[in-house]
């Protein structure tokens, strides 16, 4: 009598574009933002604004205490009105003979040295204030009145208005290389449960962060009325890059067998409704399918589900 036939569902073997989702979480921030600080450091005199505050183009924000520097600007202006009068003298006793050439031209590049050293002076004098670069919002305060500062230092962090409002998530160096600029991205923010936002990719990282090991990529997020992006809200965004090989065979999860290294077995249903095990060359998973690279053909059928219980040249009924 012949074995009764094995139920099994199938599913024929198609073509499925390899385009794939990533899912990565980081924090909401302006697209440009400015990190100020003086150049030259000093005892820091007035911070004029709060972090949340709006400020124009040119408003001032901090200030030194400028003492010191203005001592500075009057010692060597008085040293440049002694420069002058000496070269005067030393081109006077130059031309009476009484002084040589060389040391007239001495007193000359002394005058030009001490007018290069003032207007040096003069220019850090003028960056003892900073002031806002762009329309903007103050996104950090991080110093006080009455500290002291080093050169460079930022006291404060200042966004750009005008230029919109990105998430930041970082992706590992497999993820990154299958992001593109222009990407399409669905953005979730956890201040906003419920809602989403189409996004696309804005700038791809050309190096990993060290702290972290990721890569930043940079989605810019649309200006919708009602919602308001706050700088470091947390968000969620699923990248689909549109990088592709082209089409590929691809087959559920659930029909491979046994995988080793890139080998793995499926069972196919052939024309008289038996099993035949297969042997396949498998490439990347993507969510809940396989990447068939050898070992199939497209319009095969696969067993989808049943395949556990089959040897092959078992009779089987196909579920429908």
């Amino acid at each position: 009598m012949a074995a009764p036939a094995q139920p099994v569902r199938v599913v024929v073997v198609g073509h499925d574009s390899s385009a794939h989702t990533d899912v990565a979480t980081g924090l909401v921030g302006s697209q440009e933002e400015f990190r100020l600080g003086f150049k030259t450091g000093g005892l820091i005199s007035r911070m004029l604004v709060e972090a949340g505050d709006s400020v124009k183009a040119g408003q001032t924000l901090a200030t030194l205490d400028t003492t010191e520097l203005d001592a500075q600007v009057r010692q060597i202006s008085e040293s440049l009105s002694k420069a002058k009068r000496d070269a005067v003298r030393a081109e006077t006793l130059f031309k009476q003979g009484v002084l040589a050439e060389q040391a007239a031209q001495d007193a000359r590049t002394q005058v030009a040295m001490m007018e290069s050293n003032l207007s040096a002076a003069r220019f850090n004098r003028q960056q003892a204030v900073i002031v806002a670069p762009a329309n903007g919002v103050v996104l950090q305060r991080l110093a006080e009145a009455r500290e002291v500062t080093a050169p460079g230092t930022p006291v404060m962090v200042v966004s750009r208005a005008d230029q919109g409002w990105v998430l930041r998530v970082g992706l590992n160096d497999q993820a990154a290389t299958r992001v593109n600029v222009g990407d399409g991205a669905l953005v979730r923010i956890n201040a906003y449960p419920g809602q989403s936002f189409n996004s696309r990719v804005k700038e791809v990282g050309a190096a990993t962060d060290p702290r972290t090991g990721t890569i930043t990529v940079t989605l810019a997020l649309p200006s919708i009325a009602g919602v308001k992006f706050i700088a470091g809200q947390v968000g969620e965004a699923q990248l689909l890059s549109s990088k592709s090989s082209g089409q590929q065979l691809t087959v559920p999860l659930g029909a491979v067998l046994e995988g080793q290294d890139k080998k793995a077995k499926v069972y196919i249903v052939d024309a008289q409704n038996k099993a035949q095990q297969n042997i396949i060359d498998v490439g990347a998973i993507q969510d809940d399918r396989v990447i068939v690279t050898a070992g199939l053909k497209a319009g095969q059928r696969v067993v989808s589900e049943g395949a556990a219980w089959l040897n092959p040249g078992m009779p089987v009924r196909v579920l429908r």
